[in-house]
């Protein structure tokens, strides 16, 4: 007895769709962990400016540039991680377009991040003007000696 297949498959096998919407949830995850970056570092830097500003005490804005490059660095590699995922989500929906997909690509979840992503994630849109730009803000308020604003006692 011969076996009638979909002429959907393997796209309509759960197994496979199970598979695709894994690896979506683990783009979808690291995305967010990525917004999540953004959103720490302007939080911290905010509360640092706001900080030295209360105090009086210009050196406390200097510590600034700690959360910039570490949750750039952070979200850089969130970013290049997902890259390697969608690659990857790519690689498997083209198999069930082109009838190659196999049962061992089921267990296919393992996306290895390469310098190829890394370089790719440093020069998106969404990682060089956010932590480029407060690295540029803080470089033009030290150029112009803003940060010294900070120490001037308040007007009474």
């Amino acid at each position: 007895m011969t076996e009638i297949r979909s002429p959907l498959f393997p796209a309509d096998n759960p197994a496979v769709t199970t598979h695709i919407n894994v690896v979506q949830g683990i783009i979808n995850r690291l995305a967010n962990n990525s917004s999540t970056c953004k959103t720490w570092c302007v939080a911290l830097v905010g509360a640092f400016l706001s900080l030295a500003g209360a105090t009086h005490n210009p050196t406390i804005a200097g510590s600034v540039l700690v959360p910039i490059v570490v949750f750039g660095f952070v979200d850089a590699m969130y970013l290049a991680q997902e890259k390697a995922y969608r690659d990857l989500y790519e690689r498997i929906v083209a198999a069930v377009q082109s009838d190659s997909y196999k049962l061992r690509s089921v267990f296919e979840a393992r996306a290895d991040r390469t310098l190829r992503h890394v370089w790719w994630a440093l020069a998106s849109w969404s990682v060089w003007p956010i932590y480029g730009g407060l690295i540029l803000a803080y470089l033009i308020a030290a150029w112009r000696g803003w940060f010294e604003l900070l120490a001037a006692a308040p007007v009474k």
